[in-house]
Parts: structure tokens; sequence; C-alpha cells
């Protein structure tokens, strides 16, 4: 019996919108078009080419080109067609097929078909399968049915996101990619299906995005009350402090702080006494994932979990949220923190069962209870925790020889370095190394610019880093790169640790296979726990909501998603006056 087409499909019982819908609640349908936002980044680009793992894609890129599938912010497990019409997934997943809306169409009025979405799979493929390989190792084939269908079919025991990944890839256009080399950067802005098209960039400098008036699916349910500005404009700033400024200057419009210190007494002066720029924390329901100093295993000094702990133990985070974070950061206890896929207590049920088969390799207080992160008063001293330190070093085989602290056997000093790219963390990892020096120990901390901080990391050239693990409210097949033993060694991929052990592969691929939420919460339970308890990280902290500023100049829908902010849907109320702005 052939599978219904549907217009949406969902992970959950069913989805919010019905096949009826006429746009997302948190849309306004009757927003108005026109006017300018103005953003700012950090990061430069040097490619438009999505094919080429060499290049940096511009800030905004997503605006260019549309999806199979798209995900309402206030509907998270569900995706619903877009450039898809309908589409067919028998209850045994097996495959998933896609009607292509005859509606769709490139920026230069060429329809979308089947045909582009297989250029687009292989070409992603053979360009990016260094990295994609584990999100689609578990396609068996691609094949148009007609000019205007195409299925994706699977291999046996293919995981349950599978095809909510295949839904979320970009089409793009077989016509003008075939022309191009894809193994390079490329400069010249493509053809695409999305809402923006490239109007103009000056590289280093800005990237402006225009409004697509023959937009396809400007009325489209999925789309309607959404991207409304005619102009969206980002303009680079290499320095945090320098974009901060410019903010307040009036050169951009909405700014979302990472800074608590910042946001406490740098958010202040007559814009703000006035009511033009508007300061708000908004709420949000967002996994936080874990934040802070990554070890790298990879690297000989860091084999020793015991080195590892003492680390963690030097580390006084309650000082450091005191003074640099105002107290506005609860420290990260989990890889899945606010999220119910956090382990807690002991393990039961389904989870221990994942967890019997390791018995032998695991510590057995694992089964009881979950790995603490150490604690301190936060007086800034942090004796108790450093003479522990010290202890778990000497166990480890290293003495102080006139302050250095240096291994008995290979008389090599215990030194290391920590990378990153954020003036706010090098602040934190100052106080880190001051408390490091008094038991021997000599971390060199590295700021570099966004585009080397990016290479370090596809490269894995750092002892330490300082980075992030978000998470989905349902983690998929993307954790295949973050734990898994075949992205340890893979350039690009997310295994920033150098994680490669069998517990962790199997519980990483339990979690991706998970066929139910109960299955995906015990194996992300299970997971979290065996990444605990080997201390592969020193937390930091996250907060539950978004630091928000604008100018005075915009309005949005009164009901915004639980897990987003959603500014595609707000609008501009006033236009832009501003005189230092730039004019094309």
């Amino acid at each position: 019996m052939a599978a219904p087409r549907v217009h949406a499909i969902s992970s959950a019982s069913q989805p919010k919108y019905g096949p009826e819908y006429t746009h997302f609640d948190y849309a306004n349908p009757d927003a108005p078009k026109g006017g300018e936002l103005r953003l700012q980044t950090g990061i430069r680009f040097n490619s438009f080419n999505p094919f080429c793992l060499k290049g940096i894609l511009p800030d905004g890129s997503e605006y260019l080109d549309d999806t199979l599938s798209v995900a309402a912010k206030d509907d998270p497990f569900t995706q619903y067609g877009l450039i898809a019409k309908t589409i067919e997934m028998p209850k045994d997943q097996s495959s998933i097929t896609f009607h292509i809306n005859p509606l769709a169409h490139f920026h230069d009025e060429a329809p979308i078909t089947a045909r582009d979405v297989i250029f687009t799979y292989n070409a992603m493929i053979k360009g990016l399968g260094i990295t994609l390989r584990p999100f689609y190792q578990h396609v068996e084939s691609v094949e148009a049915l007609d000019a205007m269908t195409v299925r994706f079919n699977f291999k046996p025991g293919a995981p349950r996101s599978l095809p909510f990944i295949i839904g979320l890839i970009k089409v793009y256009p077989a016509h003008y990619w075939e022309k191009t080399d894809l193994e390079h950067t490329a400069m010249a802005p493509p053809i695409g299906s999305g809402p923006y098209r490239v109007k103009s960039f000056k590289p280093g400098r800005e990237i402006v995005y225009e409004r697509v008036k023959n937009y396809w699916a400007k009325d489209h349910p999925a789309r309607r009350g959404q991207f409304n500005f005619n102009i969206i404009r980002y303009n680079y700033f290499r320095d945090s402090t320098v974009a901060l400024e410019a903010f307040k200057a009036g050169l951009y419009d909405i700014r979302q702080e990472g800074s608590a210190k910042i946001w406490a007494t740098m958010y202040t002066g007559p814009a703000f006494n006035s009511g033009k720029i508007i300061r708000k924390k908004i709420s949000n329901n967002k996994p936080l994932g874990i934040q802070g100093f990554f070890f790298n295993i990879r690297q000989p000094i860091f084999h020793d979990q015991r080195v590892r702990r003492a680390l963690m133990l030097a580390f006084d985070y309650e000082w450091v949220n005191r003074k640099l974070y105002f107290g506005q950061y609860p420290r990260n206890t989990s890889y899945f923190t606010n999220s119910e896929l956090a382990a807690r207590g002991p393990a039961r049920g389904r989870e221990l069962a994942l967890l019997e088969p390791f018995r032998n390799i695991l510590p057995p207080e694992l089964y009881q209870r979950v790995r603490a992160i150490p604690a301190t008063p936060g007086d800034g001293y942090n004796r108790a925790n450093l003479s522990k330190a010290a202890h778990l070093l000497a166990s480890a085989g290293y003495v102080l020889r006139d302050g250095i602290l240096v291994h008995r056997e290979t008389r090599r000093p215990l030194t290391f370095r920590l990378v990153t790219e954020s003036a706010v963390i090098r602040r934190v990892a100052l106080s880190f190394r001051n408390r490091l020096r008094q038991l021997g120990v000599d971390m060199r901390i590295i700021l570099v610019d966004p585009p080397q901080f990016i290479r370090r990391l596809r490269d894995h050239d750092y002892d330490m880093v300082a980075s992030a693990y978000g998470q989905r409210l349902s983690p998929g097949q993307e954790q295949m790169f973050s734990w898994h033993s075949s992205s340890a060694k893979m350039e690009g991929g997310r295994n920033l640790i150098g994680v490669a052990r069998p517990e962790v592969d199997a519980l990483t691929e339990a979690l991706v296979q998970a066929k139910s939420r109960e299955e995906t919460v015990a194996a992300g339970r299970a997971l979290d726990r065996v990444l605990l308890w080997s201390d592969y990280v020193i937390p930091l902290g996250g907060a539950s909501f978004y630091r928000l500023a604008w100018w005075d100049r915009f309005d949005f829908p009164d009901k915004n998603p639980e897990y987003d902010l959603a500014l595609e849907c707000w609008w501009e109320k006033t236009p832009l006056t501003h005189p230092t702005v730039q004019k094309d």
C-alpha cells in the first residue's frame, strides 16, 4: 500500500499545523514589506561556493536558497513542505519521496525539478563528503520518478532523523553550478531560489542582500509574514568593542550580546536613556548543550584522565561567574544542559540496559550517580581543589622542579596551548592561567581571528580549545560528527575532543537510531553519563535567555516562538534616516 501524500512529516504524534494552515502563529501574515535591516558580523567570507570545504560562506547566505521542507519554530519536531508540495514516507521509513511544487522556481525563472535535487545531493557528497558522510551514509540511492518527483531510498537500519535531514537540503540550480568549478572557492554571486539575492558586496566590509520581488514562495504558508525587509545589510567588524560602539552610534540595528559583563556595564548612554535603543532579555527553552574548554585528547599530554581532572579542579568557575559574568551564567553540568536528555541520578531502565554491556570498561560509580563538576567557594583562592589537583598530578607522574611541573620520566614540562577567538573568553582564561601557575602548569593563551579559528578547528590544531556544542531539541545524525570515532580524524569534523571509544560509538549510534522519544532520551542520558565521567570538557556556563538590543525602528508579532528569536518575522515601522549609512 502506497504511503499517503502529506503536507508535513513529524516525529511527534501530529503536526501542529494542518494541511490548510495559512501561516505560522509567530508570523504576522499582514506584516508590511520594505525598509532595511542592518546587522553585524565578524566572520569574513571568501566564497559563495556551497560545495567546497575550502571557503567560508557569508553570513546571510541561508537567505539565498530554499529547502525541500522547513521546520516551524514553534513545532520543532515537524517539517512542512516548501519546495516539496507534498511528501510521501512509508511507515517503515525505508524511503522519502518529495513531489516538487510546480510553482517553485529559481531567481532566473527556471523551474526547480528533480534533476536539481539530484544534482545538489551528488555535488554535496562529492565536495563535502568527508564531513557529510555521517549524515548521509544510510542513503542507498536517489532517483527521479519523473521530472517533478524525487525519491531517497534508505539502507536498512537508517536512523529516524534521516528523512528530516534530507528535507533540509538546500536545492541549488544544476544549470548554473554545472558550469562552475565546484572544487574551488568562487566569488560570483550565485543564482538561488530563496527570498533574497546578493545585491552587492565589498570583501572585508559588507554584503548586501535584496528581497526578490518575484520570490516564488512569498505567499506560501511557511513563508507568509516573513522576510519583510527590502534590504538586509551585514557590516563587518573585526573588533568586538568597535562593533558595540558602532551599534550605539546607529551604524547597525540589532545586536545580540553574549557577554554578561558588557551587557551589565556597556549598554548605557543617551540612546538607551531616551528609549531609542531598547534593551531586553528574552527567555527561551532551547537546549544549551555545553560550552567550555575542550581537551584535545589526540595530544599525548591529555591522554591521562588524572591530568584532565586536575585541570578541571584548578578552574574556579564560581569566582569567574561572580566577578566576570555578574552571576548570570549557571554552570553547564551536562552535554545536554537544559534538556531532558541530561543524565540524572542512577542509571535506570532503558538507559541502564544500554550501559550494561560496558560494565567491564566503565567505572562502577557511573551506574549509581552522575559525575559532578568540581565546585569552589568562589572566593578566588580555591585552596581545597588546588590541593586535590596537585595530588592527582603527582599520581600522574609530575613533580615540581624550580616551580615548573615536569614529568619525572620524560622530563617534559606540563605546558599546553588554549586557542580562542573571543576576547571575553580570553579574560576568563587569564584567571584560569593564574591558578594553573600555582601548580607549576604553563598554559599559553592564543587569541586568533574567526577565519584562523575555523582553520584551527578543521585541522585540530590546538591542545585545548574554547568552544561549544549546541544541541537540537531532538538530537540525531549530527551526533556522529561530535562523538563517533569515524569523525575523530576527519578534517572539518566536529569531534573537537578526538573521542574514539567503542562504548561512545555504540551509545552515539543508539541515539542516532532511536525509534521513539523514549529511546532518544535513554540513549542521550547514557551518552551524557559516559562523557561526563571522562572529564573531556571544563564547563563554563550559559543562560536560557537572549540579551537583545535594537534601535526602535522595528515592530514584530506579539507571539514569539518558544525556541527562537524569529527575526525574519520583524518589519520596519520607521524608515532609516541615519546620515552615516552607506547608500548603494
